[in-house]
């Protein structure tokens, strides 16, 4: 059996034409920023509002009342993460050091080895070549 955890706050975005809406899942406010970014940019979405799974999740959302597990917390009232910079490997274009989002903690690149960091610039130089290529 694979192993199973539970995901602090799911977002939901704003309801599409056939009726449904798209989740993104986060577990601390740094994820819920990168997610907020991520349905902006990549899905043209907007979150409409974050769900809290877990009193960690009601925490992150910004409540402190232990029962307000649960609870839906509209996504502009949500507290920020703390020391966010634009993504300095990928200069905020989006890469695996970033959850594809742009922004990071400051200094969060360091955890990566030099060799992981050349070769997600490399691939990031790949893929830009290959769009250029298909514009021209």
């Amino acid at each position: 059996m694979g192993k199973s955890y539970t995901i602090h706050c799911i977002g939901l975005g704003q309801e599409q034409p056939d009726g449904s809406r798209r989740a993104y899942y986060a577990m601390n406010r740094l994820e819920i920023m990168q997610q907020t970014v991520k349905a902006r940019k990549c899905d043209n979405n907007e979150i409409a509002y974050w769900y809290s799974q877990t009193r960690t999740g009601s925490k992150v959302l910004g409540n402190d009342d232990e029962y307000s597990v649960g609870s839906t917390v509209d996504a502009n009232t949500i507290p920020k993460a703390k020391n966010v910079v634009t993504c300095e490997v990928c200069e905020g274009v989006g890469c695996y050091i970033c959850n594809d989002s742009g922004i990071t903690k400051k200094g969060h690149y360091k955890n990566w080895q030099d060799w992981q960091i050349a070769d997600i610039k490399k691939g990031l130089l790949e893929k830009a070549s290959k769009i250029n290529k298909e514009i021209a």
